[in-house]
């Protein structure tokens, strides 16, 4: 049997291994890029408190550092290595290591991280247009090691345009409790027991934007392919497909931004029900969907989730006005969004749009601080029908 199905994981074993490989890997790579060139390298950490509120965790506490390679050479960044962890006084914790690298290996990115998430109270509403409006509860440990690497195909030198091709590989463990949710012990969806989703991905990726932090022109478009077999050491079989648009557009002047993003995603073969909270992307990992900080925001976590997601978020961005403090650049912004989406199941007779199925609509207003060119700390709150205000702490545009 493959060796993955053959390790019984434990909390400690988990995190301290994907912890260990993960900072041999990054810690080998960043010696080689360093002695190879310094001088033309800043070094740089910022680090917030994780002192946050979020409608769906609560109040979280924490740090959350990030260590910057820059160079004028290289945008937006040399090496990112950004590190996290939160507790949360309704139950959430998390703890992650992030290594991203658009130029350590010419004409390749490097995407490595390991995250550990431990959610005792995890929401479950049902799957797609049969959700409730009651909330129940189960417990949800999820760990992972996974890496990403982009080969560039074409990039002409005198834009911003690029396609490159992904390849992934993703080791994940999730521990199942349904004790405490009458539904899933009543409805027995696939994957009631947990187990491995490890998975091989690959996929197209186009982008023109101007700034990966900070866009305020071009397009970015993912098309990914994840294939999560037995052979991999997965107790589970199904391919998930995701495609993703992003675009951006100044609006009367490059202050005035106009961001859009659509994603449309779907399952084949026996996925468990778990993995229909997330959704995929090519940077960083899975988030999850519909309802909470990444998705629909002002609509509770995971409220709607299902095999075939569409949703939608757009946005006007306001760059309100720069200033120095402390001999660091600022920036402070503003914005307005609207975030909607719907979810389905392939065995459901339900129609896009009609009353048994309706779109789910969210709306609200942030406020961005632009720290430097490549760090931003973002406020957001929204609002549904199935939430009177959402308030959302963290880091970085939505997209």
């Amino acid at each position: 049997m493959f060796i993955f199905k053959t390790i019984k994981l434990s909390r400690p074993a988990a995190v301290l291994a994907g912890v260990g490989f993960f900072l041999l890997t990054v810690w080998s790579i960043s010696f080689e890029a360093e002695a190879k060139n310094t001088k033309n390298k800043n070094f740089s950490v910022k680090a917030i408190p994780n002192l946050f509120f979020n409608s769906d965790v609560g109040i979280g506490y924490g740090i959350h550092p990030t260590l910057f390679v820059d160079s004028v050479q290289y945008k937006p960044y040399f090496i990112k290595i950004d590190a996290n962890y939160w507790n949360t006084t309704k139950g959430p914790m998390e703890t992650y290591l992030f290594f991203d690298s658009p130029h350590l290996i010419p004409n390749y990115r490097l995407t490595i991280y390991t995250r550990y998430y431990d959610d005792s109270l995890s929401p479950f509403y049902g799957i797609a247009a049969n959700s409730g409006s009651n909330r129940e509860l189960y417990l949800r440990r999820r760990a992972n090691f996974a890496t990403d690497v982009q080969r560039t195909l074409w990039q002409p030198q005198v834009n911003n345009q690029k396609i490159k091709a992904l390849f992934g590989l993703g080791i994940f463990n999730t521990e199942i409790d349904i004790s405490n949710s009458p539904l899933l012990i009543s409805s027995q969806p696939i994957g009631i027991e947990g187990g491995w989703t490890n998975y091989v991905k690959l996929g197209l990726v186009y982008d023109s934007r101007d700034n990966e932090i900070i866009p305020k022109k071009g397009r970015w478009l993912d098309i990914l392919a994840e294939i999560s077999r037995g052979i991999l050491g997965s107790d589970y079989e199904y391919l998930r497909l995701t495609t993703t648009l992003r675009t951006y557009h100044p609006l009367l002047s490059d202050r005035f931004i106009y961001a859009g993003r659509i994603l449309a995603e779907t399952f084949l073969g026996q996925a468990p029900f778990y993995e229909f909270s997330y959704f995929a992307n090519s940077y960083q990992w899975k988030q999850e969907a519909l309802g909470g900080s990444k998705s629909l925001r002002g609509i509770p976590l995971n409220r709607y989730i299902g095999r075939t997601k569409l949703f939608s978020n757009q946005e006007l961005r306001w760059m309100i006005a720069d200033f120095n403090f402390l001999n660091q650049d600022f920036t402070l912004g503003a914005n307005l969004f609207v975030d909607f989406g719907w979810v389905f199941n392939s065995d459901s007779n339900r129609s896009f749009g009609q009353s048994e199925n309706p779109i789910k609509i969210s709306r609200g207003m942030g406020v961005r601080l632009i720290w430097g060119q490549n760090f931003v700390i973002a406020t957001d709150i929204g609002n549904s029908t199935d939430m009177a205000m959402g308030l959302y702490i963290g880091v970085d545009y939505l997209y």
